[in-house]
């Protein structure tokens, strides 16, 4: 028993691993988001770590701005967007973010320091912006969540089956299983191999707009 529960230990801890391009020295300096919501001025330039779902990317010239639907973070540093959104924040990073790769949907984290909030609209609505100068990012796989069926072997048959057969109690009979699998895909992750500022492309005006499509390792 003690050899069991020290390898689930283990691998709790295992599965807490943050991506190392949003490692921070300290954790507790970190502010959160509700925080500088509420603090206002009082968390300028102080380090944070936000994360959520990307609303847009505007790039303008020699940096680019991402809008981010705010979810709270797990203990590895991803979005628990199964949570409620607090708002939404931007994040100004150096360089050109080609919006196919940071593309609308996409699940990120950010690290940075606190910038002043910047004022914008969300549709016709005024909204006042929490703001993170960007150093760097981790964009998360995309995956897909669906329910299958259980399915049992028949051994009377031999054939795998979303039926099962019991002799118990006293007698034979078919039924069908009410138990789920819950089944996730994870796709290749698009995340350039840093994602620190001095690994972000940029435009030249003196050449041909560069391929910014970076698969990850």
């Amino acid at each position: 028993m003690r050899h069991l529960l020290f390898i689930a230990v283990i691998f709790a801890s295992g599965c807490a691993i943050v991506p190392e391009n949003i490692k921070v020295a300290d954790e507790t300096a970190l502010v959160s988001y509700e925080q500088v919501v509420s603090t206002g001025d009082t968390a300028l330039t102080k380090p944070a770590r936000w994360g959520g779902i990307i609303a847009g990317v505007e790039n303008k010239q020699g940096s680019s701005e991402v809008e981010v639907v705010h979810f709270p973070l797990n203990g590895y540093g991803k979005p628990a967007v199964a949570n409620e959104s607090a708002g939404r924040f931007k994040v100004k990073m150096k360089g050109f973010l080609d919006p196919v790769v940071f593309e609308q949907g996409r699940t990120i984290t950010f690290t940075g320091t606190v910038e002043a909030p910047t004022k914008g609209m969300i549709g016709e609505q005024d909204y006042v912006f929490p703001t993170l100068q960007g150093n760097s990012y981790h964009l998360w796989k995309k995956e897909t969540v669906y329910d299958v069926s259980s399915i049992h072997y028949n051994y009377s048959s031999g054939w795998y089956s979303p039926f099962w057969y019991s002799t118990f109690p006293h007698r034979s009979r078919w039924g069908v299983t009410n138990s789920r699998i819950r089944m996730v895909e994870r796709a290749p992750e698009s995340n350039p191999k840093s994602g620190s500022t001095q690994q972000q492309q940029t435009r030249k005006s003196d050449s041909k707009p560069p391929n910014t499509i970076n698969k990850s390792q």
